[in-house]
């Protein structure tokens, strides 16, 4: 005697009572999915990226070590969906800092503080030039009191 019935499926209520087998509201089973950072890996190239295996569910950040880029590969929770790989170009920047302070000797200005530097420049010159006039004067006024 054969039996059609699936037995994986078949799972019998113990407390069955007829009236409540309608009552029963039905499970939600759906949950909030994350996607996993896989954390960093070091890539010699875009390609090793793009052919790194990522998990179900998972993303991975790469970083070029002969390039500056930074690589995303991410996978969706279906095994159909195709990957999402995104590229990222480093660029660096200056620290603000830095930018305040006056150049050293050899550095490159631009136009305007070329100009200031300039106007500087002047100005300590027509000094240097009151200052010795000064010193000739107090000098001459010594050889007349003496």
């Amino acid at each position: 005697m054969a039996y059609n019935y699936y037995p994986q499926y078949f799972q019998p209520n113990q407390n069955f009572q007829p009236n409540q087998a309608f009552q029963q509201q039905p499970q939600n089973y759906q949950q909030n999915q994350q996607v996993q950072n896989g954390g960093f890996v070091s890539v010699p190239s875009e390609e090793v990226a793009r052919n790194y295996p990522v998990a179900i569910g998972n993303s991975v950040t790469f970083k070029n070590e002969n390039a500056p880029y930074i690589y995303t590969k991410t996978m969706g929770f279906s095994q159909l969906d195709r990957p999402i790989f995104e590229k990222y170009k480093l660029i660096r920047e200056e620290d603000t800092q830095n930018e305040q302070i006056l150049p050293q000797n050899g550095a490159k200005t631009s136009g305007m503080e070329n100009e200031v530097i300039d106007d500087l420049k002047g100005q300590i010159k027509a000094l240097n030039e009151e200052l010795e006039d000064v010193k000739k004067r107090l000098h001459e006024l010594e050889d007349v009191g003496a």
